[in-house]
């Protein structure tokens, strides 16, 4: 919806400069309050209430004022209990005044009654504190600096680094965690020493000489039995009517809606349910039912067959975006700005592409972000499921698991049991890992990530800290690169909180994942994607397009840029880039993780981030 900006203390100058750097998050507008406490400001998109819904909003005293990054679902319904309770609204239909109402009636409680994506800020003129909210599952980022003599808060960390203030430091732990984890934006640190994350499901209070305390608001509970106790038909039958709720709500707006379309099993469920919808009379503010696809034509990872089924089935208006080696190279800078972190793999470009496109035609999207994590939609979550199913003792259940999806596990299964023999009993050369050349740092090695071995837990861990979080983040930044607002109807707390609720075996069942959802969909999508035993999604051909500029990452790996990070062995990096070149097996995105920090840091640490 937006970009919101603040910090304690008055300076009109700093704000505009903070806002100024997030205006691709709000096109639209501009509003600010400067008082003596504290400062806030917003750059709107306008989604809802085109007309009346301008920010800050103000209590009738004018004590009270609100910016706001999000959408609540269910403002109407709030409305109407609001009124009902004697509050008077000033805006035409906003879903952004509920906030304030609602604050005025219930105080920070009021996250409890929000079912939406946000993150808010409230400044009281009378208490000289600042109220901050972020959603329960982290959809809207808020980042925040604690400095001696300054608190700040955004909605991107380019705005915070508008402050001269706030020095642009990499944070060691943080960069190593990264290059021989894979993790990030699992915890409160973010890339940038100093500088936080205010995580999903919390809240904050703050006076003008700093944070008084942070709570978690949500902590949901979840099912860690193994074995359901009604029917296939019945759990399918509630995720279905939930389902088009969630997706129902998400479609509230007063522009443009279209869909990311992937033709995987999430996002052909989020394209085919709007079809039901759009059907049955919602109006998706277009001519049509516009679907946005990235093609790889000739690439093993194009999904252009199941993507051009979906678009046959609900007759949709299809665009392509066609994601390329060449262009990213040239275009790299520009996208690393935007990120503002590094990222896992070069996957997140092409989400970048696909909404560059839909921006022409669209301002909001609803993706299928999410689906894969809350119900195990990944073949190594198997692993698992296995040791749930001998921890609870339904060794049967394991058994005819193995048997029931042997196409899929059987490869990944063989693959772990070889990752673990020695070298000389496989016959193959030992695999190079990220250790091999990542220094140790002051506080010595990075410790391992031990994954939760109850199928549930892992899926819950990878929902609220591991895995869904740095998705979140993808998404955010390449929608909000081009003023699009994206939704994820999977992560609508209510369908999370039900879906934790479910049983393990109506994860995965009878040989496939995802079990309950497939149940849900039968008759109301495609079969051949229904039933797809594959999955890739928004990714890029990452290994294909390095080596195809292989002089030029090489370039970066023996520069002394990269030499002075003091993070790596350089001589043993550039002696495991050859070798991978030449074929030693190992995990070769370690390399874009490589590049992609260096990258970042000539962008970040190294340079003005005052503009693109």
């Amino acid at each position: 919806m937006c970009g919101i900006a603040g910090f304690a203390g008055s300076d009109p100058e700093l704000l505009e400069r903070m806002l100024a750097s997030i205006v691709h998050r709000g096109p639209d507008g501009q509003g600010t309050q400067v008082g003596p406490h504290f400062s806030i400001g917003m750059r709107r998109l306008a989604i809802v209430d085109v007309a009346t819904g301008d920010q800050p909003l103000y209590s009738a005293d004018r004590n009270l004022a609100l910016v706001h990054n999000g959408e609540i679902y269910n403002a109407p319904e709030l409305r109407r209990e609001l009124e009902a309770r004697g509050h008077r609204f000033v805006t035409d239909h906003s879903d952004t005044e509920v906030i304030l109402r609602g604050y005025e009636e219930w105080g920070p409680r009021v996250v409890d009654h929000l079912t939406g994506m946000f993150a808010f800020a409230i400044t009281d003129a009378r208490t000289a504190e600042c109220f901050i909210a972020r959603d329960r599952l982290g959809i809207k980022p808020l980042y925040y600096v604690d400095r001696p003599g300054r608190f700040a808060f955004a909605s991107e960390l380019k705005a915070l680094l508008q402050d001269p203030g706030v020095v642009r430091q990499p944070d060691a732990d943080t960069v190593r965690r990264f290059l021989v984890h894979r993790l990030h934006d699992d915890d409160e640190p973010t890339f940038f020493a100093g500088i936080k994350r205010l995580l999903p499901g919390y809240t904050m209070l703050v006076r003008p000489d700093g944070i008084v305390r942070i709570e978690r608001y949500w902590d949901p509970e979840v099912n860690l039995a193994f074995a359901s106790s009604r029917s296939d038909d019945d759990y399918a039958e509630e995720f279905a009517a939930l389902w088009d709720r969630v997706v129902a709500r998400h479609l509230m707006a007063d522009v443009p809606v279209g869909v990311p379309l992937s033709g995987g099993l999430d996002s052909t469920g989020v394209v085919t349910t709007i079809a039901r919808l759009r059907d049955a009379g919602h109006d998706l503010h277009t001519d049509g039912l516009f679907t946005f696809s990235a093609l790889h034509p000739g690439e093993t990872i194009d999904e252009s067959h199941y993507i051009h089924i979906v678009e046959r089935a609900v007759g949709s208006i299809p665009h392509y975006a066609y994601p390329d080696a060449d262009e990213f190279w040239a275009e790299i800078d520009r996208w690393i700005w935007f990120q503002e972190e590094p990222t896992i793999a070069s996957a997140p470009y092409a989400y970048y592409c696909v909404y560059r496109l839909a921006s022409e035609h669209v301002k909001v999207m609803l993706s299928g972000n999410g689906g894969d994590e809350l119900l195990a939609g990944y073949i190594p979550y198997f692993r698992a499921y296995l040791t749930s199913a001998l921890a609870d003792r339904h060794y049967l259940a394991a058994l005819r698991e193995l048997l029931a999806g042997r196409d899929l596990y059987r490869p990944y299964l063989g693959e772990l049991l070889r990752s673990r023999l020695p070298a000389r009993l496989t016959g193959r050369r030992t695999p190079f890992t990220a250790r091999d050349f990542v220094r140790a740092g002051p506080t010595g090695a990075v410790p391992a990530y031990e994954a939760e071995r109850n199928l549930n837990a892992r899926l819950a861990a990878d929902v609220m800290r591991t895995s869904t979080p740095d998705l979140l983040r993808y998404e955010d930044k390449n929608s909000m690169a081009f003023s699009i607002e994206a939704r994820v109807p999977f992560l609508d707390h209510e369908l999370v909180e039900y879906i934790f609720s479910l049983p393990i075996d109506q994860k995965i069942k009878g040989g496939w994942n995802r079990a309950v959802y497939r149940n849900a969909m039968r008759g109301r999508m495609p079969e051949q994607n229904r039933l797809r035993r594959s999955k890739i999604g928004f990714i890029n051909p990452d290994i294909t397009w390095m080596h195809r500029r292989a002089d030029e990452v090489r370039a970066v790996f023996a520069s002394p840029e990269l030499a002075d990070r003091d993070l790596y062995d350089t001589d043993a990096l550039l002696r495991a880039w050859d070798e991978h070149r030449a074929g030693r097996p190992g995990d070769g995105l370690i390399f874009w993780r490589v590049l992609v920090t260096e990258l970042w840091m000539r962008r970040y640490i190294d340079r003005s981030v005052a503009v693109a």
